[in-house]
């Protein structure tokens, strides 16, 4: 499995994995930490994104041909910052405080829990 926190990396492998559904997968009682999984229809190979103390959601909990990136910006006010999954073809975005990460691999190492994934 292939893990990275960096968002020029992530925004790449969002680029070149062609994935065919966005599913909200993964996420504990509080919803500060959310998993996106990114899958092909009968292929083993996933994407999932995790964002970490996340404060904003809107969207659908399951759309095709997704088409996301990832933003970041400061939020002046609250000296943090923030940052963003964002779908504009199919008006999704989910918002967080506490970083980002992308794990890429096949199903069965990603498990389906957030014991395998950072933050």
């Amino acid at each position: 499995m292939e893990i990275t926190t960096d968002i020029q990396g992530i925004n790449k492998v969002l680029k070149e994995f062609k994935g065919e559904k966005a599913q909200l997968w993964l996420y504990d009682i509080t919803h500060k930490k959310i998993a996106i999984r990114i899958s092909i229809n009968n292929q083993d190979s996933v994407v999932y994104l995790i964002i970490a103390n996340c404060k904003y959601i809107q969207g659908v909990f399951s759309w095709d041909n997704p088409n996301l990136s990832i933003e970041q910006y400061s939020d002046e006010k609250k000296l943090e910052n923030v940052y963003k999954l964002i779908d504009y073809d199919n008006d999704f975005k989910l918002e967080g405080t506490a970083g980002v990460s992308l794990a890429k691999g096949l199903e069965s190492e990603c498990g389906i829990s957030f014991d395998n994934f950072l933050l």
